[in-house]
């Protein structure tokens, strides 16, 4: 059984295999299951090469993890959050490597905050973009801009719901900041 599949029966959510996807809304015939599987192809629509310099990889990681909250364990939300902060407001360069920091930075933050959790948007609040609008991009230029967009739709909806969401991403992205500096001095 997948790992999402798993998740979202911890969260005792029950997965409807037809129509739209049950968390995102995207326009999908096979639900939930289907915008998964778009998301699982999504930062291939371009080379990787392109993808990292673009952020277009972790964007849209980002962007469908943080709306499929359901189907993630609850600090996975933090760490998306932190990222697209980090990327959109703080405007870092994202490599791989800095990957390794922000987990870092989050396990000494789940120990402080042991019960703290991203409050997910309400659906008047959800972003409009989907997975399924970025798959059905036409060329290069137009799936970056689409990536990007659905990012800053997704990272501004959780704010509108509850803006300590964003201060726990400010938090985290600050930490991090300072963990990468400190490293990268010596």
């Amino acid at each position: 059984m997948p790992k999402w599949l798993e998740q979202a029966a911890k969260n005792e959510l029950e997965i409807l295999e037809d129509g739209q996807c049950q968390l995102c809304g995207s326009d999908t015939f096979h639900g939930i299951t289907e915008c998964v599987s778009t998301a699982g192809k999504i930062t291939h629509k371009i080379s990787q090469e392109k993808g990292i310099q673009h952020q277009t990889i972790f964007l849209c990681v980002d962007a469908h993890a943080l709306q499929h909250t359901l189907i993630h364990g609850r600090w996975n939300n933090h760490f998306h959050l932190a990222r697209l902060h980090l990327i959109l407001v703080d405007h870092i360069q994202w490599t791989y490597d800095l990957t390794t920091i922000l987990n870092e930075v989050l396990d000494d933050h789940k120990k402080q905050h042991p019960n703290e959790k991203i409050a997910e948007p309400d659906q008047a609040h959800q972003a409009k973009l989907t997975v399924i609008d970025v798959d059905a991009s036409h060329d290069d230029d137009e799936y970056v801009r689409l990536v990007w967009e659905w990012a800053q739709q997704v990272y501004a909806s959780f704010a509108e719901h509850d803006a300590i969401n964003h201060a726990i991403a400010q938090r985290l992205a600050d930490s991090f900041k300072q963990k990468n500096l400190a490293i990268t001095s010596q």
